[in-house]
């Protein structure tokens, strides 16, 4: 019972004003999965569905895990 898979374009737009580096996960024209923030040197990733929250070492992984539980979960 595997899905087919099937590409999901998306935009990462850094948000200004904030007290840490965030960004945030935004599948156009439809609502945004997520944000990333920098603390203490790793990327906390925040769900916006669920709140879960899990950490990465690089943005790009964070960009990942992030589609990946988005994929898996809320799809």
């Amino acid at each position: 019972m595997s899905r087919s898979q099937e590409n999901i374009g998306i935009e990462v737009n850094e948000l200004k004003g904030r007290s840490l580096p965030t960004w945030e996960v935004v599948i156009p024209k439809k609502k945004t999965i997520g944000l990333i923030e920098k603390v203490e040197g790793k990327y906390r990733v925040t769900t916006n569905k669920t709140n879960s929250v899990m950490f990465a070492k690089t943005l790009d992984a964070g960009i990942n895990d992030l589609l990946a539980y988005f994929t898996l979960h809320e799809k």
